[in-house]
C-alpha cells in the first residue's frame, strides 16, 4: 500500500514576507480610491487593513514598520 503525498502551501508568516509594506499599501490604496471613489485617507486605512490581513501581521507591527521602526531581524 503506497501513501500519496499531498503538498500544502501554508500562508507566509510575518518574518517570511519581505516585501516593503509602504509600496504595497500605496498601490492598493490607489486602486481602492479609483474603484470606490473614497477619500485617500480611508483608502490608505483600508489598504493597511488588507495588508495586515494578507500577511497575518499585527496592526501594531505594521504601524512600526510604516513609521520606520525596527525591521526584521
Amino acid at each position: 500500500m503506497q501513501r500519496e503525498v499531498i503538498h500544502i502551501a501554508l500562508p507566509l508568516g510575518e518574518a517570511d514576507y519581505h516585501r516593503p509594506p509602504l509600496g504595497w499599501i500605496k498601490r492598493r490604496a490607489k486602486r481602492l480610491q479609483g474603484a470606490y471613489g473614497i477619500t485617500r485617507r480611508l483608502a490608505i486605512a483600508s489598504a493597511a487593513d488588507d495588508y495586515s490581513t494578507f500577511t497575518h501581521m499585527h496592526r501594531e507591527r505594521l504601524s512600526q514598520l510604516l513609521k520606520g521602526g525596527p525591521h526584521y531581524a
